[in-house]
């Protein structure tokens, strides 16, 4: 039972990122969206961290990591939705945020 985390996705996957449970945790995993069934390890982000959030362009998962406490984190990962693996560092954010909103235009976003 995780919460905080976030979720990216395309037409095929979602994958959920980070959260508490109970701790703050790195773990990712995914489900096949037209298959019911229980969700799978993707991999790892490349911190521990919850309350972030989530984006995707399509190919590309992007999360903001966000409470890694402390401190606030500023660390941006992503992934590439169609191959599991671990997240790869994308860049920071001018400064450390959690509890964030996110959006996407179908082309990217945070």
């Amino acid at each position: 039972d995780r919460y905080t985390h976030c979720a990216a996705s395309n037409e095929t996957r979602a994958i959920f990122s980070g959260g508490v449970a109970p701790a703050r945790c790195n773990v990712m995993d995914y489900i096949t969206i037209a298959t019911q069934a229980n969700a799978i390890d993707f991999g790892d982000l490349t911190n521990i961290a919850g309350d972030n959030a989530g984006v995707s362009n399509g190919p590309r998962g992007v999360f903001q990591l966000g409470y890694a406490g402390p401190p606030v984190s500023n660390r941006i990962d992503y992934i590439t939705i169609a191959s599991a693996g671990n997240a790869t560092d994308f860049g920071d954010l001018t400064y450390g945020r959690n509890r964030s909103g996110s959006c996407s235009n179908g082309h990217g976003g945070l």
